[in-house]
């Protein structure tokens, strides 16, 4: 964002906006331990969350469109502090007063009193039998709750589990045989003598993904199975640090000290990046901050200026049950850490870690963030359930509308959240491929919430010759055999934004048939997904540093675009901040979305070839203009829709 620009967005842009404001009247709801992980033991401990519904709601979310949407409004990206979050808008005194006694009386000891949820910490039988009496409280105590209570059994897996699941948004690919990282780093297309990227031929890939799968080797569609924009390329690429870096516009603004200096950049993830030798013998211990240190030395990068590792919900307990989950959050955690600070490697990093792969611990974690002002800018690479799996029954729902709360609080305070949208085309049942029925327009959550920035995928490629750089993105596509793709469709529960309601966001499919709930969901009006898009297809991946050495894996996702998306604005802020524009960003969607309706011949440039001193000096514009996941159809693959504004610049 160009200086010029910036005031621009503070001086010019005026617009009223009122967000249709969701009425969360339903009654409240409980989710007992015996509910939640069915025949867990009494004696197992167990986190408790009691999710309580704000007061003056309407006037918060009446405070966040002058914040985010009215340019003549005093309030307009002035934010308020964690105490006058509390003042405004918490419930009464007496409501925390009296669940808190009530979980003493139980024997559980409260952890946190939030705006919004209580959590307290017991074993199994004591949270159950808070939780029915609970639901005895008097009526000006329960008008308060949202959702009773939510049992998290602590050392328990997924699948165990019939409460929400929330899984990482990334992918990975072997390296074909025979090739390492340290050949590809080797071969790299330098520029100006650093490692850019290096490309790997498609034919062989495309071999290898057949050889690998047999049951494709006939099919006349299989040859198609990877390409997409490569075809067009013909090469594959893994990108570098300095190759993101110098694609993505960042190098004007490290060159002249801006990098992130000054901001926080807090990573939700669950279990961390553990020592897998420790964790075989089920002990934990984290090594994100280890890891970062060789990536660095490795691709060239200055440390963070800190790297920080904090656990608000408790250490995670390593059990035969959770072992393979834990190993797996941290692929993701090393790589929402190490990319999250390739792009704002200034930037302080703080690791924010729950102990469970599934369960509220990690909203919790996030509103442990939001309400200690611990950061600038969180990054979540992880989608819970798809929406819809919130309405069936046992329903749900309200736990959306508490979730919701804690992306308000952050978004009041002007941190930004950024979530992935997810790596399936679109949030939908694979499962109903096998019946050869039309799937479901849910997504996941936490990237269709209203104040979240959710983030979508691309293909990113590039070469350059004779002082010219020839850049192509395009959205990164779902596939049906693979199974790839950038997540994206409508919320099942929440409206379009008023930013995208502003830009007349496009509705491809009016009604989509919804078969887990057996209705025809009217997609009108709600709020589309994502929002913005980077990187995040395998084939133009990166690598990552796990347990001290580079994987021969390519890595993609929106796992991946997600903490690009977050270190590129973080470097923004610092750069707005160091030139004296008091403008601070929070939620970046509604500054995209203004820009877009009302700036986009100035905002916006092309994917077209740019002399390659540009991309050090500075690209005119503030964001490439991008279309990700809109509804297409090509035999029986079909990318799921909405629009996404592009990344910035």
């Amino acid at each position: 964002m160009t200086r010029k620009l910036a005031y621009v967005v503070l001086s010019l842009i005026t617009v009223l906006a009122v967000m249709a404001l969701t009425v969360h009247a339903q009654q409240a709801q409980y989710f007992t331990c015996e509910e939640v992980v069915p025949g867990v033991p009494g004696s197992n401990p167990s986190h408790v969350i009691v999710w309580l519904r704000l007061s003056n709601e309407s006037s918060l979310v009446n405070l966040l469109n002058q914040m985010y949407y009215n340019a003549s409004s005093p309030y307009f990206h002035h934010f308020i502090t964690p105490q006058e979050f509390a003042e405004w808008y918490s419930p009464p005194g007496y409501v925390f007063s009296y669940i808190t006694g009530l979980a003493e009386e139980y024997g559980l000891v409260v952890n946190y009193t939030f705006p919004m949820l209580i959590e307290a910490t017991g074993n199994a039988s004591a949270v159950d039998n808070f939780l029915t009496a609970l639901q005895s409280a008097p009526s000006n105590i329960t008008q308060w709750i949202l959702a009773g209570g939510e049992c998290i059994p602590l050392g328990y897996f997924a699948v165990h589990s019939k409460a929400p699941q929330y899984q990482p948004m990334i992918v990975k690919e072997s390296l074909p045989l025979g090739l390492s990282p340290g050949q590809l780093l080797g071969n790299a297309v330098r520029v100006n003598g650093k490692p850019a990227y290096a490309r790997l031929n498609m034919a062989q890939l495309i071999a290898q993904y057949l050889m690998a799968r047999p049951s494709l080797m006939g099919m006349v569609y299989a040859l198609n199975a990877l390409r997409s924009a490569q075809e067009e390329w013909g090469y594959a690429v893994i990108w570098f640090p300095f190759g993101l870096e110098w694609m993505y516009d960042e190098l004007p603004l490290f060159y002249s000290g801006y990098s992130g200096q000054g901001l926080t950049i807090a990573i939700v993830d669950a279990f961390g990046d553990v020592n897998f030798t420790l964790a075989s013998q089920y002990v934990y211990q984290d090594i994100a901050c280890q890891d970062l240190a060789t990536f660095d030395s490795i691709f060239y990068l200055p440390p963070p200026a800190s790297c920080q590792v904090i656990y608000p919900t408790g250490v995670p307990t390593l059990t035969p049950y959770n072992l393979p989950y834990a190993e797996g959050w941290s692929w993701e955690t090393a790589l929402d850490v190490e990319y999250s600070h390739t792009m704002a490697p200034g930037a302080k990093i703080l690791l924010v870690v729950a102990p469970p792969d599934s369960g509220d611990d990690l909203f919790v974690d996030v509103e442990y963030v939001v309400n200690n002002s611990l950061a600038n800018f969180i990054s979540m690479s992880w989608g819970g359930s798809w929406e819809d799996m919130f309405y069936y029954p046992p329903p749900s729902y309200n736990l959306l509308y508490g979730y919701d709360e804690i992306f308000m609080q952050a978004a009041a305070e002007g941190i930004g959240a950024f979530a992935a949208s997810g790596d399936w085309g679109g949030a939908y049942d694979v499962y109903w491929f096998a019946f050869n029925m039309p799937m479901e327009p849910s997504v996941f959550y936490p990237a269709s919430d209203p104040w979240v920035t959710g983030v979508g995928g691309t293909e990113l490629f590039a070469q350059f010759v004779g002082g010219y750089a020839q850049r192509m993105e395009t959205a990164w596509n779902w596939n049906p055999f693979i199974v790839w793709g950038s997540g994206g469709g409508y919320s099942f529960t929440f409206p379009e934004t008023p930013g995208q309601k502003l830009i007349s966001m496009p509705y491809e499919l009016q009604y989509v048939y919804e078969p887990d709930l057996g209705i025809w969901f009217n997609t009108t009006g709600m709020r589309g997904v994502p929002d913005i898009a980077a990187d995040a297809d395998p084939y133009t991946g990166v690598f990552i540093v796990l347990n001290g050495v580079i994987p021969p894996y390519f890595i993609g996702g929106t796992s991946l675009a997600t903490p690009l998306s977050a270190g590129m604005t973080t470097t923004i802020q610092s750069y707005l901040y160091g030139t004296g524009v008091n403008y601070a960003i929070g939620d970046l969607a509604p500054s995209m979305y203004l820009i877009y309706h009302y700036m986009p011949s100035e905002a916006y440039v092309s994917n077209i070839t740019i002399t390659s001193a540009s991309f050090f000096t500075g690209i005119s514009g503030a964001m490439f203009r991008r279309w990700v996941a809109i509804m297409a159809y090509t035999g029986q693959c079909r990318v799921s829709g909405a629009l996404s504004l592009g990344w910035v610049s």
